[in-house]
């Protein structure tokens, strides 16, 4: 399989703090190992994250994880933003422990963007603070042990904030859980399976009951959420690879060229050739 371009803008190290511009990001997938958390200072970015467009200025908040599917779109010249990047190992426990925590559903299905207040920011700064120190701990295992409390807090406040703030009635935990599984499996399978069966499936649940579960959750069809993910995946290819359209309908496992071209226009208006034309003037 051919991947799309990835960039980063990560020391070779996995887990560092520091600064960036984002500018060997524009057009291109965000290598993310675990998480990266990054904080606006100045500037704009418009950024797509699991297909979803949004707009980041200074105070904003961005949480990214390991199995988000993000994009930057374009930046302003003058955007600058702290970032903080995380292992896999850093995290893991954090997130299995809030395994059903309302966190989830805001994050995919609301924005993983939040706007900081000035009390908020300066709570921030001092939490930043205390990650370079932990960063640069030469015993690593006190870093690693130190770096994944850092963000056990942080992520325990983020949670706190972000659903004390969720105007939004919450459904049941067990379908919010079941939603957030869907997509996670639909970022690592998109590119092989269209069919709602498999993963109502991989979700040991009926394909009815997905539905009414999406519906409840999202308020459309997990059809409709398969279908946007294609085309974002299309677009990426057409945007960020010179591959032939006969070999992205393989790598995205079409039948034909021609039934993938079907398929794009009809969910977007556009032809695949006049879309890639259209980004490479861009």
């Amino acid at each position: 399989m051919i991947d799309i371009k990835y960039s980063s803008f990560i020391p070779e190290r996995n887990s560092a703090v520091g600064t960036t511009d984002l500018g060997r990001c524009v057009g291109n997938r965000i290598d993310i190992a675990g998480c990266i958390i990054l904080l606006v200072q100045s500037g704009y970015a418009i950024i797509s994250v699991n297909s979803r467009r949004c707009a980041l200025r200074r105070g904003d908040l961005l949480i990214l994880f390991y199995d988000d599917v993000t994009v930057l779109n374009k930046r302003s010249a003058l955007f600058s933003a702290c970032f903080i990047t995380l292992d896999y190992k850093h995290i893991e426990d954090t997130i299995c422990k809030m395994a059903a925590s309302d966190f989830w559903y805001l994050h995919y299905y609301e924005s993983p963007v939040y706007h900081a207040s000035a009390e908020e920011w300066r709570l921030l700064d001092g939490w930043w603070r205390q990650m370079e120190w932990f960063d640069c701990r030469k015993d690593t295992a006190l870093r690693d042990a130190l770096l994944a409390s850092g963000f056990h807090v942080f992520l325990s406040a983020a949670e706190a904030t972000i659903t004390e703030l969720s105007s939004k009635p919450q459904p049941d935990t067990r379908s919010r859980k079941l939603v957030v599984d869907f997509y996670k499996l639909l970022a690592r399978h998109c590119r092989q399976h269209r069919d709602v069966a498999f993963y109502a499936d991989a979700l040991c649940i009926t394909t009815t009951y997905l539905y009414k579960v999406c519906r409840k959750v999202l308020g459309f069809s997990p059809k409709e959420e398969i279908d946007q993910q294609i085309v974002f995946e299309i677009k990426n290819y057409l945007t960020n690879t010179d591959l032939p359209i006969k070999r992205i309908a393989e790598e995205l496992h079409f039948e034909d060229a021609s039934y993938m071209c079907r398929y794009f226009r009809r969910l977007t208006g556009v032809s695949l050739a006049d879309y890639r034309n259209e980004q490479t003037r861009l």
